[in-house]
C-alpha cells in the first residue's frame, strides 16, 4: 500500500499511525499550522511585529517543537533565546507575548490534528512530547528572562549607589570649594570692622568712608561667588538680567579688586589698547569670569622663580566675535589636566577646588561666549569671546 504524504491515505483511516509517521505528517503541513499560528497571534499585536518576520520566525520555531528527540538545551534555536530576550527588554515589550505564543502553537497544532485527523487514532506520546517541548521552552525563556531582568535591576542598584557616591563627594567638594571662595572676603571684612570699631571709640572717622568701601567690594566679591556656584549647580533663585554693558568699565572694576594682590606679589600689569564695545552680558557674571581668571594668573606667577612677573590684558575683533586676552608669563599648565581644564573639579593647585575655571565656562556660554586657552613655557593665554550684535559704527576705541 502507497502512503500519501499529507493524509497518509485511506488504508490507515481508524488505524493508530506510527509516530514516526505522525511526525513527518506534521512537518508536511507546517505551512498550514504556522498559518494558524500566524492568524491568532498577529491579530494580538499587529503593531509591534510584521508578518514576513513572524513567517521566517515561526518556520525556525516549528522546527524546533518537531524535533521531540532533541534535548532543548542541546538544540541551536536555543541559541538565540538570549538575542531574543536582549530584543524584548530593549523594546520593553512583556514577557507575557512569549506565553501567549506557546499557548497558541499548541492550540494551532491540536486544532490540526482535530480538523485533519478526527478518524485516526494518533500517536498520543508524541503530543505529549510536543506539549511539553513547549512547556519547556516557556519555562527556559522565563528563566532566562528574569535572570536578565535581575541582573539589570542589580546594575542599575550599582550605577544609583556610584552615582550616588559621586554626588556625594561632589557636594563636599562644593562645600569646601565655598568655605575656600568666601572665608579670604570674610576675614578681610572682619578685620576692616575692628578697625571701625577702633576708629569710632577714637572718634577719628576720615576713614571709614574708604574702610566701607573695601567692605562693599569684598561682599560683592562674596555675592559673585555664591551667584556662580548657585549657578553651577542649577539652582536658579534669580537669574541676574543682561545688560549692555560697556567692556572698559567692566574690566576697570575687576582690576580695583586685584590692584592690592598684584602690589604684593610684585606682579606689573598691562593694559593694552582696548577696544570699548557694549555687549549685552550678565555683568556681575562676566566680572567673577575676569576676576577668577585674572586671579589665577597671580596665583600662577606666585609659583614662579621669574623675576619679571607680567599680566597682560588685551583684546581685538575678528567679523562679529569680540575677543578678550588674559595672558601671563607663569608656568606652563600641565599637559595631563590640559583637556580636562573646564571640567569641575579639576584643578593643578594644591588648595584649589577646580570650580572656578568649571563656572567662567559656564557664564561664558550662558552670555552666548566662550573661554578657551593655550599654555606653553613662554606664557598662559586665556581667550573671552564675546558675540556681537548690529553695527559697531559708535563704538569707542581708547
Amino acid at each position: 500500500m502507497e502512503m500519501n504524504s499529507n493524509d497518509l491515505g485511506e488504508p490507515y483511516r481508524n488505524h493508530t499511525i506510527e509516530e514516526f509517521h505522525f511526525i513527518r505528517l506534521l512537518q508536511n503541513n507546517q505551512d498550514r499550522i504556522i498559518h494558524k499560528w500566524i492568524n491568532e497571534f498577529y491579530q494580538c499585536c499587529p503593531e509591534i511585529y510584521d508578518e514576513t518576520s513572524l513567517y521566517l520566525g515561526a518556520r525556525r520555531f516549528f522546527s524546533f517543537m518537531m524535533d521531540i528527540d532533541i534535548p532543548i538545551e542541546k538544540h541551536d534555536h536555543i541559541k538565540s533565546v538570549p538575542d531574543f530576550c536582549e530584543a524584548y527588554l530593549s523594546k520593553n515589550l512583556s514577557i507575557r507575548h512569549v506565553l501567549h505564543s506557546v499557548l497558541i502553537w499548541r492550540n494551532s497544532v491540536l486544532l490540526y490534528i482535530e480538523e485533519e485527523q478526527n478518524n485516526q487514532v494518533i500517536p498520543f506520546r508524541v503530543v505529549r512530547k510536543i506539549n511539553l517541548r513547549l512547556d519547556q521552552y516557556a519555562l527556559y525563556i522565563f528563566d532566562y528572562y528574569n535572570e536578565m531582568t535581575k541582573r539589570q535591576l542589580e546594575e542599575k542598584k550599582s550605577t544609583i549607589s556610584k552615582l550616588h557616591e559621586a554626588r556625594m563627594t561632589d557636594l563636599g567638594k562644593m562645600a569646601a570649594s565655598m568655605a575656600h571662595e568666601i572665608r579670604n572676603p570674610l576675614t578681610s571684612i572682619l578685620g576692616f570692622v575692628k578697625l571701625m570699631r577702633e576708629q569710632i571709640s577714637s572718634h577719628s572717622y576720615e576713614k571709614l568712608t574708604s574702610y566701607l568701601d573695601i567692605i562693599e567690594v569684598e561682599f560683592q566679591n562674596i555675592q559673585m561667588q555664591i551667584s556662580g556656584m548657585l549657578s553651577f549647580s542649577k539652582k536658579e533663585l534669580k537669574e541676574e538680567p543682561f545688560a549692555d554693558v560697556s567692556l572698559t568699565t567692566v574690566i576697570d572694576s575687576v582690576v580695583s579688586l586685584i590692584i592690592p594682590r598684584l602690589v604684593n606679589e610684585n606682579i606689573s600689569l598691562t593694559i593694552e589698547t582696548i577696544q570699548n564695545v557694549k555687549i549685552n552680558i550678565q555683568k556681575i557674571g562676566i566680572q567673577q569670569v575676569l576676576s577668577n581668571i585674572l586671579n589665577n594668573s597671580i596665583d600662577a606667577l606666585y609659583q614662579t622663580t621669574k623675576v619679571e612677573r607680567e599680566i597682560t590684558i588685551s583684546s581685538w575683533i575678528e567679523g562679529d566675535i569680540y575677543k578678550l586676552a588674559l595672558s601671563n608669563n607663569g608656568p606652563e599648565i600641565p599637559s595631563e589636566i590640559k583637556d580636562s581644564l573646564f571640567f569641575p573639579f579639576v584643578t593643578s593647585k594644591t588648595d584649589g577646588t577646580g570650580l572656578g575655571l568649571a563656572i567662567c565656562k559656564q557664564i561664558m556660554n550662558k552670555n552666548n561666549g566662550d573661554v578657551t586657552f593655550t599654555s606653553d613655557t613662554k606664557q598662559t593665554v586665556f581667550v573671552i569671546s564675546f558675540k556681537l550684535k548690529g553695527d559697531l559704527t559708535n563704538s569707542e576705541f581708547g
